[in-house]
């Protein structure tokens, strides 16, 4: 009884069928898209990875320069008697080397990450984009 039923229904389903032709030209239209984006996404990656190499070597000669400077940072902020306030701390002692260090190290850091958005700004993203227009 039901299987005369589903017969019935699927008695006048009658999908058009494309021809093979259309088939595999929208199949090779669409393969040519997706290595489009493939090329796309590995030319971005060959691009971040020589920001990242840029932005390395540019916070490691930072690191280096202010390391070498380190002395001098740290008598620059004794004679302008830099202070932390602190609650009931009459006796503390700073050694101000650390805020150096601290300083430094922000300072290495932010210009890293300066230099890795300036990088990504100015390294051209090549890559091979034929027939762009067709896709648009």
């Amino acid at each position: 009884m039901e299987d005369d039923k589903i017969i019935e229904i699927f008695k006048e389903f009658d999908p058009e069928l494309s021809s093979s032709f259309q088939f595999i030209t929208k199949l090779k239209k669409n393969m040519e898209a997706m290595e489009m984006v493939r090329q796309y996404y590995a030319a971005q990656k060959r691009r971040n990875k020589w920001a990242v190499a840029i932005a390395g070597v540019c916070g490691f000669t930072m690191g280096v320069i202010l390391t070498l400077l380190l002395p001098f940072i740290t008598d620059w902020i004794v004679s302008n008697q830099v202070t932390i306030p602190l609650f009931s701390a009459n006796n503390l002692t700073i050694d101000f080397r650390y805020l150096g260090l601290i300083l430094m190290s922000c300072a290495s850091v932010l210009t890293s990450l300066s230099v890795y958005e300036i990088a990504l700004a100015r390294l051209p993203l090549r890559q091979k984009l034929s027939n762009v227009e067709d896709y648009r």
